[in-house]
């Protein structure tokens, strides 16, 4: 039986996730469907290519999302899914901006 394990998204990739897609001749699970950047660290946001990287990883996630039979998420951490910009608005801005949303 052949089983293809494909990282997605993690630190090597420039993002913060584990995000991984695994396909057997039986089924297709993506483990853990998200992404995230790192907060600022050392009073430094995240850099130009961190952002481009998170971009270009959430494309090919939510791209191989399609394929799969599964999709899993093990946690409600942001490096395990990625929430809708409203969800993300509502809990981690001001009452003001979730009002809005």
């Amino acid at each position: 039986m052949k089983i293809k394990v494909l990282p997605l998204a993690s630190e090597s990739f420039g993002v913060r996730s584990m995000c991984t897609y695994v396909e057997t001749p039986d089924i297709k699970i993506l483990l853990d469907a998200g992404v995230s950047l790192g907060p600022n660290r050392y009073g430094f946001p995240p850099h130009p290519r961190e952002y481009k990287a998170l971009k270009e990883r959430r494309n090919l996630i939510l791209k191989i999302a399609e394929k799969a039979d599964i999709v899993t998420i093990s946690h409600y951490h942001f490096d395990h899914h990625t929430p809708s910009y409203t969800d993300w608005a509502s809990h981690w801005s001001s009452a003001k901006i979730a009002k809005k949303t």
